[in-house]
């Protein structure tokens, strides 16, 4: 409908369509702050049905969004630069609002009178006129389904945490909550700023349960939770703890009790720079958000953390006391480079990536350097895994029933579709592919029941070379050999002394 009337073009529309997604998953994440661990439920969507609608949808509304309202938080530094050594009266208090379950809690129909209210700025960022736009946002509300366990769900009330759409959409609310809350208080705010659902305030002292009885007075699902100050004259915020002191706000960098102060160990399987640059990051957030007073602080404390994932307390005294005008002026310098800069990445393969890195230094490329093994392979799998016939963009392997040879392709289709591909090849056209003419020609049956996976690789020109490098590595295969013509001599050559002898380090020509 949106292309029918032109509201989109045939590009945009043709990545809107789909035809090889999987429905949205549930799982949840145990909220360890909170007493009695319970679970955040959070939906995935990514590949679902109506993902690229929903971001297509959630990208208008942000171009639409006023980022320059006086409410609006982009992060910690925007809110850092704002608050530090703001002025206070003596009769007021800090105090931070924090809405209960949001996503869960917003109505669609009072997310459609919002966004009807906003429209006037909405409609100078899309061509879609109001009525097709509310159609368009209640269908993706209406349709907040997922998959647990083999059983279908459907959330008949709030916005899913994992829809790309909700976001925004919490965003709109809870400014409209604003402004209808803030003209009923009997005093003027000093100062309110919103991070989603999260809200800094200063208010008298006087007004502070005026003040949460107010908000909560406007909606009966949107609910907000209270915290004053403590005994040292603080709340939190972002990651930020801001103290009351001689009537000024004075921001420090905030960890949670819950956190468990890991970072990348400095024994890690880590390329040097990445620890390197971890450390001088962290240091520029503190310098960035702590009050000036509290800036050594934090440093020490950042210090005592790295200590304790075993960094050299040498190399510490260096990045962390060095003197900061020094680097921003190399870091600047080195910037005004005007030759173009080439970007490539590769995996960190120990004695090898970094002689990579050494060949490519002097012709302006730049590698970054990833692990192959990541930090979700060490935790258990909390969302359900996709079904193999639904599984797309693979490289797979099938196995002949009647003898020892296996067959190994790539598809960017689900896997039951291609497979329903093969078994048409061999009853119509065996000539198509290796796997149909052995099947057709010696009347073998093809093990269609238990196809393996073998990669899963959206990338076209890298699944077929992950298709090639297992035909390689493959002994019986039905495979051509054309199937392996644009693999490498360099990739065959590692992939034999790899078979012979594990990996090998050595000059090609020995």
């Amino acid at each position: 409908m949106l292309k029918q009337r032109k509201y989109i073009t045939s590009q945009e529309a043709k990545e809107m369509k789909s035809y090889n997604t999987v429905a949205p998953r549930i799982y949840g994440n145990p909220k360890l702050h909170k007493e009695g661990n319970p679970l955040r439920p959070i939906i995935s969507s990514i590949g679902s049905p109506m993902n690229s609608l929903s971001k297509f949808m959630a990208d208008t509304l942000k171009s639409a969004y006023n980022t320059d309202n006086k409410y609006y938080v982009k992060d910690t530094f925007q809110y850092a630069q704002e608050i530090n050594d703001f002025e206070i009266p003596d009769d007021h208090r800090l105090i931070s609002l924090d809405v209960v379950n949001l996503f869960g809690n917003l109505e669609k129909s009072k997310i459609i009178e919002v966004l009807k209210l906003e429209w006037n700025n909405i409609k100078q960022h899309t061509k879609i006129d109001m009525e097709l736009f509310m159609e368009v946002v209640t269908f993706l509300l209406e349709n907040n389904y997922c998959t647990f366990q083999g059983e279908f769900y459907r959330q008949v009330f709030g916005c899913a945490m994992g829809s790309k759409l909700s976001p925004i959409l919490a965003q709109y609310v809870m400014d409209h909550q604003l402004n209808l809350t803030l003209p009923k208080l009997p005093y003027t705010v000093l100062i309110l700023k919103k991070f989603v659902d999260d809200l800094f305030m200063i208010v008298p002292e006087t007004e502070i349960q005026l003040t949460l009885d107010c908000f909560n007075s406007l909606c009966a699902d949107i609910q907000f939770t209270l915290e004053t100050e403590d005994t040292q004259q603080s709340v939190t915020f972002l990651d930020t703890r801001a103290y009351r002191h001689d009537n000024k706000v004075k921001l420090k960098w905030y960890r949670k009790n819950t956190l468990s102060d890991k970072i990348i160990h400095f024994y890690s399987d880590q390329n040097i720079n990445v620890k390197i640059n971890t450390i001088n990051q962290m240091k520029k957030r503190i310098s960035k958000i702590c009050h000036k007073s509290f800036i050594e602080e934090g440093i020490r404390k950042l210090h005592h953390i790295l200590r304790e994932n075993a960094y050299p307390n040498s190399m510490l005294k260096k990045l962390l006391y060095a003197n900061s005008e020094t680097q921003t002026g190399q870091t600047e310098e080195q910037n005004m480079t005007t030759t173009r800069t080439h970007y490539a990445s590769y995996p960190n393969i120990t004695n090898l990536t970094g002689k990579l890195k050494n060949v490519f230094r002097e012709d302006n490329v730049k590698i970054a350097v990833y692990n192959q093994k990541t930090i979700r392979s060490l935790y258990t799998k909390i969302k359900d895994p996709i079904p193999t016939p639904l599984q797309s963009n693979v490289v797979y392997k099938i196995n002949c029933e009647n003898c020892d040879k296996c067959y190994i392709g790539h598809t960017s289709q689900w896997v039951k579709s291609r497979m329903a591909l093969h078994k048409s090849d061999i009853r119509k056209y065996p000539e198509r592919c290796a796997l149909a003419a052995h099947a057709h020609s010696l009347d073998h049956h093809i093990d269609f029941e238990n196809v393996e996976i073998l990669k899963t690789e959206s990338n076209y020109q890298k699944r077929l070379i992950h298709e090639m490098i297992n035909i390689n590595k493959e002994k019986n295969t039905l495979n051509k050999k054309t199937d392996t013509n644009k693999l490498s001599s360099i990739y065959s050559y590692l992939l034999e002394k790899l078979e012979m002898s594990g990996f090998y380090d050595g000059p090609v020509d020995e």
